[in-house]
């Protein structure tokens, strides 16, 4: 087995991948910077109650650079695996067909890989996170880049930061358009907001790029989101952790 990690800017996934590909088992933590390894340590062995059995060694997938080392090293001396970082590289077997390849996030690299090996043919990842990123996959397993476009989380934040009189609201999707009441106002225009963004968006690409395209979404909150959206095709939530693992794979091809 496989730990394959997950670290954004707000949350951090972790997942167990079975030697059938299969994400077993799954946690969300907040990405925290001022833990240090000791503190993630322990939150890492109470989630998983130790280190499971079989549990042989894990990659981290990060765009946080300063938790990277605190994730490796609380990885190794409280669940005693080696932990490395997943990076882009020839052996993947995907291409970054883009103006600055050094600066794609390794998300992006392994939606790719994961869209690429899961999903064959011209597609275009909606990753529900922080941000909403759209990365766009051709048929031969290049990435030819894509959007970046506010996330539903920016969304909230926004409301609380900005807006003295307006309430914080609970992660719901609202069954109307027309609010009754400030909650689902706000409701409304984040949730509904974030639907007519992706069903826009989506058939931008598709009109500039492949008609044809399949969509699929991933990301945290994907399964509250996605089925609301008219051009979404396939909901896959653990497609970045797929493909962390699957990265892993060619990085170290085992040997008959």
């Amino acid at each position: 087995m496989l730990l394959v990690v997950d670290i954004g800017n707000s949350s951090t996934v972790m997942g167990i991948r079975a030697d059938d590909g299969i994400i077993a088992r799954r946690w969300r933590i907040r990405s925290d910077i001022e833990r240090t390894p000791d503190e993630l340590g322990v939150v890492l062995g109470a989630l998983m109650d130790g280190a499971p059995a079989g549990l042989r060694c894990g990659c981290v997938a990060s765009v946080v650079p300063p938790l990277t080392g605190v994730f490796v090293e609380a990885a190794r001396d409280h669940l005693g695996i080696a932990v490395e970082e997943f990076r882009f590289g020839p052996e993947l077997g995907i291409r970054l067909d883009v103006d600055e390849p050094g600066r794609v996030g390794p998300d992006r690299i392994a939606n790719t890989l994961a869209a690429h090996l899961e999903h064959p043919g011209p597609v275009i990842v909606v990753d529900f996170g922080t941000a909403t990123n759209f990365d766009v996959v051709s048929p031969d397993g290049a990435f030819l880049g894509g959007i970046i476009a506010p996330g539903l989380e920016s969304g909230f934040e926004r409301f609380a930061a900005r807006t003295a009189l307006l309430p914080r609201i609970a992660p719901a999707f609202p069954g109307t358009f027309i609010g009754r009441d400030t909650v689902a106002n706000m409701q409304i225009g984040v949730y509904r907001g974030a639907t007519a963004m992706v069903d826009g968006l989506v058939g931008g690409l598709r009109e500039e790029w492949r008609k044809d395209a399949r969509v699929i979404a991933t990301g945290g909150l994907s399964r509250m989101v996605a089925p609301h959206c008219r051009t979404v095709d396939v909901l896959d939530p653990d497609l970045t952790l797929k493909g962390v693992g699957w990265g892993y794979d060619r990085f170290h091809p085992r040997t008959v």
